[in-house]
């Protein structure tokens, strides 16, 4: 039998519904508040000879008018309890049942104890095998930022026009066209950035070249750009970004769009344009360094050597995550509505899919929601989508006529991206005016008003765990390590053993309507399925049930009032490593 410390000398390692029995008399006395059963915390312990400890038992209904209980032990030569108080001594090897009797009603609960010398290892028997595909430091890191705001600026900002067109308002592209519709009078690149800082987003993206080929820098591979003579303003806003990242603490993403009506004007060759788009990469990424994540927007990409552009960008910075159709650092979620599957693997097979910024084979929008188990490479989904819905602008660009999501909507999408092992990439388009106007600034405040008043208070803090295995028995791997907030520790198993329960014993009743849950994924992921169980008024019920994990998963239910949560991890790849887990009561979202 394998062991799990709890506390001093005292383990709970596996899992026993209370037994309930009565021989109730209701009382005539029509004011008096019948007990209905009891419960106590645990129902199996495991300790050592001359361990002392103390069951605790919770009398039904809480009105209840008599409250009063007595203990008795099955074999007091083996654990002697406190007929009054249910405190214990185990005094020698065995096996005992320790039950509390209520005065009013006789119901009962028990408890079984072990006794036993043999108690918890102390030899680390080393941590599991690192399963399948695997994130970078740089993929992990940039996952754990969870939220990213986008910034769709440029030319388009004021004609309207981003490339998606063919012409750009009945007229053809040229290079004195697009400089003479960049017409910003303030670039005021602190507050966007300030925006994203005060309201918990950890990178900012900017489209240093969009579709329409207006570059936001000096490219040297361009004339298109803020540098050229012919323009009104040749702020560099790219290093106006990077300034305000440094100053607020902020990670800087780049987006340099293979797509370039400029270059299809031009007759520029594929050969040619890619080494030209490649120089571009590098200025940018030694230019504006350290740049965190570079976007490859796939639409209308050119059939480039992938390898090459992707080599190019992590020469200088090999941390860097590429995102496009299929990475190689982070994929597209197949939608630009910023929501990921319920089931939604980290990996996904980029070579056996064949999948490059300019190639999406099939059912794409399935595939890339949802990953492939047992992937060739670590990939996560990025979510991507607008504050602003399609309008005059297409929703990418700043369109003073276009709707906005609202709080409540932008919550519905973390739950569906955060909360689906994904990562949530918001638009945010500054204005004409050169700042994030004051109708989004309000829904991004409000939205992090309620996501704050969520996830203010963790309600399992202060509870204990257990679980129906533990890896070598080991106290390292014990299921404790879902609740010390610590990411690098974790429950685990043996390498053999593919599914547990762990069961949570929470610090009094609690009201609560989300679950959370993580793997600890730089092990790889591993959970196929799993289900949530609650425990109310002593029995056992399913609340939700769901598939993959991943860095982090969010499970919405109805609110259920609960002394005990247990998981039951149903299916997985390998042994699980389950490191987070947190209940949450949303009052404030309405979802």
């Amino acid at each position: 039998m394998k062991y799990i410390t709890f506390l001093a000398s005292l383990t709970a390692v596996a899992f026993m519904g209370c037994t309930c029995t009565s021989n109730q008399q209701f009382s005539k006395d029509s004011d008096k508040v019948a007990v209905t059963g009891v419960s106590l915390t645990r129902t199996q312990l495991d300790v050592t000879p001359g361990s002392s400890f103390t069951l605790a038992a919770t009398v039904l209904p809480a009105s209840a008018t008599d409250k009063s209980v007595s203990w008795s032990s099955s074999k007091p030569d083996v654990v002697a309890t406190d007929a009054k108080n249910g405190s214990c001594t185990a005094l020698a090897e065995g096996e005992a049942e320790i039950t509390v009797t209520t005065t009013d009603g006789g119901f009962t609960s028990a408890c079984k104890v072990t006794v036993t010398s043999s108690h918890t290892p102390t030899t680390d028997p080393g941590a599991p095998a690192a399963y399948g595909a695997l994130p970078t430091a740089g993929q992990l890191a940039w996952q754990k930022q969870e939220m990213l705001m986008f910034y769709h600026y440029g030319q388009a900002t004021f004609s309207g026009w981003d490339g998606e067109n063919p012409d750009c308002n009945g007229k053809a592209w040229s290079e004195s066209l697009l400089l003479n519709n960049y017409k910003p009078t303030t670039i005021d690149a602190d507050q966007w950035v300030k925006v994203a800082h005060d309201n918990g987003f950890k990178e900012v993206i900017i489209t240093a070249k969009h579709h329409d080929g207006f570059c936001l820098w000096d490219n040297p591979e361009s004339t298109t750009d803020v540098a050229n003579a012919g323009c009104s303003n040749h702020t560099d806003v790219v290093q106006a970004l990077r300034d305000a990242c440094n100053k607020y603490g902020v990670n800087l993403g780049i987006y340099l769009s293979p797509w370039d009506r400029m270059i299809e004007a031009a007759g520029v060759s594929t050969s040619v344009y890619e080494t030209r788009f490649k120089n571009a990469a590098k200025n940018l990424m030694e230019k504006y360094a350290p740049v965190t994540e570079f976007w490859l927007d796939g639409n209308h990409a050119g059939n480039f050597n992938w390898s090459s552009v992707n080599s190019t960008i992590l020469s200088v910075n090999p941390d860097c995550v590429i995102f496009s159709n299929g990475g190689p650092g982070c994929r597209w979620v197949g939608n630009e509505n910023g929501d990921a599957g319920t089931t939604n693997w980290g990996t996904i097979n980029i070579k056996g899919r064949g999948l490059t910024p300019s190639n999406l084979p099939g059912n794409y929008e399935s595939y890339l929601s949802q990953g492939d188990e047992n992937g060739d490479t670590w990939c996560v989904a990025e979510c991507d989508f607008s504050i602003q819905a399609i309008g005059d602008h297409n929703g990418w660009f700043y369109g003073a006529n276009d709707s906005r999501k609202t709080a409540k909507q932008l919550m519905q999408l973390y739950y569906e991206s955060v909360g689906r092992n994904g990562v949530f990439l918001m638009n945010v388009p500054p204005s004409n005016a050169g700042v994030i106007d004051a109708k989004e600034k309000q829904v991004i405040e409000e939205f992090t008003t309620m996501r704050e008043a969520i996830f203010a208070e963790n309600l399992a803090k202060g509870a204990t765990a257990s679980s129906s295995s533990v890896r070598g028995g080991y106290s390292g791997y014990a299921a404790s390590n879902i609740l010390d907030g610590n990411y690098d520790t974790y429950f685990a198993t043996d390498d053999n053993v593919k599914t547990a329960e762990i069961e949570v014993t929470l610090s009094g009743s609690k009201t609560f309507n989300r679950v959370l849950l993580q793997e600890y994924i730089p092990l790889g992921q591993r959970v196929k399925s799993f289900t949530v169980e609650v425990k109310r008024n002593g029995s056992w019920s399913t609340w939700a049930s769901g598939t993959t994990i991943g860095y982090k998963r969010i499970l919405l239910g109805s609110r259920v009032t609960a002394d005990a949560v247990r998981i039951k991890i149903e299916s997985a790849l390998a042994c699980p490593v389950i490191n987070g887990f947190g209940l949450y009561n949303d009052t404030v979202s309405g979802l």
